[in-house]
């Protein structure tokens, strides 16, 4: 990383060395780029408020999945008892139809 960083300032400084405008020209046409981007930029607040939405957003999303899957433990406990109580009857009804 911090290679590439060097990199990229060298090449910067080199085309500032062979730019085809004088220094104060340059400076004036780096510094109005440089307003343009700073005012398209989000305030700190902003992203800010942004991050805490999203996190609401997904904490609800995990309240909501945990419900879910409680729900569907109950379920499925639910099932496999009945299940249970349904293999004991049919047992217990069938020991009584076998003849002795």
């Amino acid at each position: 990383m911090g290679r590439f960083v060097n990199g990229m300032l060298i090449g910067i400084g080199i085309g500032l060395l062979f730019a085809p405008m004088p220094g104060e020209e340059m400076q004036q046409l780096l510094r109005a780029r440089f307003q343009q981007l700073r005012s398209a930029m989000p305030e700190k607040e902003q992203v800010m408020q942004a991050s805490r939405q999203v996190a609401a957003s997904l904490s609800q999303t995990a309240n909501t999945l945990k419900d879910a899957a409680q729900q569907a433990s109950s379920k499925v406990q639910e099932t496999g008892s009945a299940l249970g109580d349904l293999a004991q009857q049919t047992a217990q009804k069938t020991r009584q139809t076998l003849p002795k």
